[in-house]
């Protein structure tokens, strides 16, 4: 089947540990299983907390349990994990926290050179943080850590965050920027969003991040008042000039823009989905960025993802 993948060399980063994590490891077994490969090569995310940021939702809150078992999930099938750590106000007194630091030390005691976990940040207290007590984990810079320091469309602010971490994700509106792409000699240090479905150039973008790094510290008590009456004058709801107009349009990339990125010699990219309210929806997302459709009328992502929907409840007939 790998011979049948669009892009057989991409390494897939998806969305969805501490989140939607059965559905996720069930698709890798499944894919194990019928297809002989895994799926995606690193999932990432993270529990709610202070630390996380990119996605503030109830839905992401674990017990104790659920966090310990997710966490086994993945490092039983040798899957690395990119953990969410990207809030970008954290400060040296938030890196005492005892979840945080609990994750930290599992997964750098279980990160290998074969399988290798990080953490994904947007802050330089939990970067020092990191490197002085987990080195065994890898670093990623954060696309908040793009955003928020003013770095987008800047070649030297990505040079300088390609020193220190191990690999930096790019801003979604620089997905596009193909001289500035051109530019980074080192393609494999560098992971690009697909399926961003915010608007591309957003105004807000920092603004948004930022107020989600705050909503992190109350985040039963924040008042998220102003920021939906800035996200009404901004643009957001209004589907059909997204659809439409390409200055507004969703920053999500087609076919020949992952092409170009792909010839380009960029191999690592990243599907989101988090904020999903069920795992399917990003699992159609990899399938079918994973798989070309066979023919028109038989496309192989969706005979693959309608065989993955029954693995869950089997067809029974009546005798």
């Amino acid at each position: 089947m790998r011979d049948k993948m669009r892009w057989p060399e991409a390494e897939w980063d998806v969305s969805g540990a501490f989140a939607k994590d059965a559905v996720l490891m069930h698709f890798h077994d499944f894919c194990r299983a019928q297809l002989g490969y895994a799926p995606f090569a690193v999932v990432h995310g993270s529990p709610l907390f202070r630390w996380n940021c990119g996605r503030v939702l109830s839905m992401l809150q674990r017990s104790e349990t659920e966090i310990n078992t997710a966490a086994a999930g993945y490092v039983k099938r040798g899957i690395p994990v990119d953990l969410t750590f990207t809030n970008p106000l954290l400060r040296e007194e938030d890196m005492k926290n005892v979840l945080g630091n609990r994750l930290l030390s599992f997964f750098a005691a279980q990160s290998t050179p074969r399988v290798r976990h990080a953490v994904i940040i947007g802050s330089e207290p939990l970067y020092a943080h990191v490197k002085t007590n987990y080195p065994q984990l890898g670093t990623v810079s954060s696309i908040l850590r793009i955003t928020c320091d003013g770095g987008k469309g800047k070649l030297d602010s990505y040079l300088r965050l390609a020193e220190r971490y191990d690999k930096v994700m790019i801003h979604p509106d620089d997905v596009v920027n193909w001289d500035l792409l051109e530019k980074l000699e080192d393609k494999g240090r560098y992971e690009l969003i697909l399926n961003e479905y915010c608007m591309r150039n957003c105004p807000m973008r920092a603004y948004h991040y930022t107020t989600m790094a705050e909503q992190a510290y109350d985040i039963d008590g924040y008042d998220t008042s102003k920021f939906y009456k800035a996200l009404e004058r901004n643009g957001c709801s209004n589907l059909p000039a997204m659809l439409t107009d390409p200055r507004v349009g969703v920053a999500a990339l087609s076919t020949p823009e992952i092409d170009r990125l792909y010839d380009m010699g960029f191999r690592k990219f990243k599907l989101q989905g988090r904020a999903y309210p069920n795992a399917l929806p990003l699992i159609n997302d990899l399938l079918r960025f994973m798989l070309p459709a066979a023919g028109s009328a038989d496309p192989l992502w969706l005979n693959l993802s309608t065989a993955f929907l029954e693995s869950f409840t089997p067809l029974t007939t009546e005798a």
